[in-house]
């Protein structure tokens, strides 16, 4: 949270959005300016020398009595652009989840998978051994102990990838947590619940982040037309002054002034008449853009929710298979030893456990991207 680039970003185009937002309210307070002059005008009239000097001070207070409804769209723009910023933050606090949770169990797999491939290195170094004692013994043929010679040596080469994933896997999880160095570990496990009954998608989509920034965005650019067309109306305003003037630094003459000015636009070259139709055809592209997220994120709800529920159960099925592969394999290496059992079969068990195994570590890690996927589709996560 402290030091990921993206989250930070996100928190300071809230930052700015929420100030430029209080900004907007200023077309509805009275501006207050001071200010001092100095004239000095010489010349030559009729060859008489001239010298004048003016000093001028003043204060002048003015307010804006109508714009042309310029400053309650100002407003409405504001408040608009300020919800899109705080459903983005929402929407990158999403995204940090998924991808801290996808690095965590990234790692987390890769480091197991370095185990794993070591293990499976060690049992074929022994099943190695085994086949060699019987081809050595007339028992076995040649062509069994080369294949499990190559089996080994595809192993050595299995393992020596999954050291090279490991460290992409550290890289990874160093890029989310937005720190410098890659020499990371992991311990635990990502928490994680189970599946419950599938929600209403349609009432699920208008609460998840992206689609509310969409539609704050379709609400600024309600607001943008409405600024537009203020440069069609008439300008209402009163200010008033008071000041000094006089021939020295410390003017005494006092003079004072109140005005009120009504503009009337009558031809502007249509500049705000072309302004006026762009912003229209802003809102429409807005409008439709929104009606697009909420369709595809409706898809998205779908689909991530039922990759979520498949993975889960897959991580089930795949937990059963490695523990019958496993009781499979202790009993046909016993029964291979004792020669009970011929050597394709006890080959082709000891290669479906190797694959079972491969594939509950993939299970597993597929269950937390899953539900990392579904969380974050639903614009929820772990981050604060």
């Amino acid at each position: 949270v402290a030091n990921n680039p993206d989250l930070r970003t996100a928190r300071a185009n809230l930052n700015a959005a929420a100030y430029s937002a209080k900004g907007a309210y200023s077309g509805y307070l009275p501006q207050l300016s001071a200010g001092a002059s100095y004239d000095d005008i010489s010349g030559n009239v009729v060859n008489t020398n001239t010298s004048q000097a003016t000093y001028n001070t003043s204060v002048t207070l003015s307010q804006n009595l109508f714009a042309g409804y310029q400053d309650q769209a100002k407003v409405a723009q504001g408040a608009a652009n300020r919800e899109a910023s705080a459903a983005g933050l929402a929407v990158a606090k999403a995204q940090l989840s998924q991808d801290l949770k996808d690095a965590f169990i990234g790692l987390k797999y890769a480091q197991d998978n370095v185990l794993l491939t070591e293990q499976i290195m060690h049992r074929l170094e022994e099943n190695l051994r085994l086949v060699e004692l019987r081809f050595e013994s007339g028992n076995e043929n040649k062509g069994s102990f080369l294949l499990t010679k190559a089996s080994l040596t595809q192993a050595r080469f299995d393992h020596l990838q999954a050291q090279q994933d490991l460290v992409s896997a550290q890289s990874q999880l160093a890029r989310v947590l937005g720190r410098s160095s890659s020499a990371l570990e992991v311990r635990g496990d990502v928490p994680v619940t189970e599946p419950g009954m599938a929600p209403d998608f349609r009432q699920l989509v208008r609460q998840i982040p992206n689609y509310q920034q969409v539609a704050a965005q379709q609400k600024s650019a309600e607001a943008g037309v409405t600024l537009a067309r203020s440069g069609l109306y008439p300008s209402l305003d009163l200010s008033g002054s008071v000041g000094r003037t006089g021939d020295n630094w410390f003017p005494s003459d006092s003079r004072r002034a109140v005005a009120l000015n009504l503009n009337v636009p009558l031809y502007s070259g249509g500049k705000d008449y072309y302004a006026t139709k762009s912003a229209v055809s802003s809102l429409e592209a807005a409008s439709s853009t929104t009606d697009s997220t909420e369709q595809q994120l409706l898809v998205k709800l779908n689909q991530t929710y039922a990759a979520y529920v498949a993975a889960v159960e897959r991580l089930k099925v795949s937990q059963a298979f490695l523990d019958a592969a496993t009781t499979r394999a202790e009993i046909a290496r016993s029964k291979y030893n004792n020669g009970l059992m011929s050597f394709e079969d006890w080959d082709t068990i000891e290669n479906d456990l190797i694959q079972r195994q491969k594939t509950f570590l993939l299970s597993r890690r597929d269950r937390v991207v899953a539900e990392a996927a579904w969380e974050q589709a639903q614009g929820k996560g772990v981050i604060p």
